[in-house]
């Protein structure tokens, strides 16, 4: 349950803004690749919880992106997992809609996971997919996408809710802007 969401967005804006300025270099140490993945890791999960509370907006709950998409063309397991190129048709572009939900579960339950960087050595975003997906689709998200969820988030303080009980699973809902 979480109370005050400060203390889970303030470090989603950090990590944005980190993860803005982060470059990739051949020195760039492990501390600091291990550093972008729990960034990561750690800010979907926070931004999962968030979306199951009345802490963010509606909104925000229901934010959707284009995401592009590479088909699998191979078996992929744990001791392959590293060659994509080998296993996913990087040369066919697809692109799908998918909402906020889905990003953060590619990150949390991700099985491929593998920085993309730039000509000037910053992050252009991710190829991820989780282990439900692993044998159908290999996704290519930006660092744009990435920002623009930690930050939407992040910024997110309601101002006006109205509640009702659900009748038929006695539960809350809420409309929060």
């Amino acid at each position: 349950m979480i109370h005050e969401s400060e203390y889970w967005k303030t470090p989603l804006l950090r990590a944005a803004t980190w993860l803005e300025k982060l470059r990739i270099t051949e020195g760039s140490t492990e501390r600091s690749l291990v550093r972008v993945e729990k960034e990561l890791f750690f800010g979907f999960y926070a931004i999962r919880k968030l979306l199951d509370t009345f802490k963010v907006s509606n909104k925000t709950k229901t934010m959707i992106f284009e995401l592009k998409w590479f088909p699998c063309i191979e078996r992929v397991d744990y001791f392959n997992a590293h060659r994509i190129d080998e296993l996913f048709n990087l040369n066919k572009i697809n692109k799908e809609t998918r909402d906020v939900q889905f990003l953060c579960n590619q990150f949390i339950h991700s099985f491929i996971f593998v920085p993309v960087e730039g000509e000037q050595s910053q992050l252009l975003g991710f190829y991820i997919c989780s282990d439900r997906t692993r044998h159908e689709k290999l996704y290519f998200i930006e660092i744009q996408q990435v920002l623009s969820v930690f930050r939407t988030v992040g910024r997110d303080y309601p101002k006006r809710a109205i509640f009702k009980r659900d009748p038929k699973t006695d539960q809350w809902e809420g409309e929060v802007e």
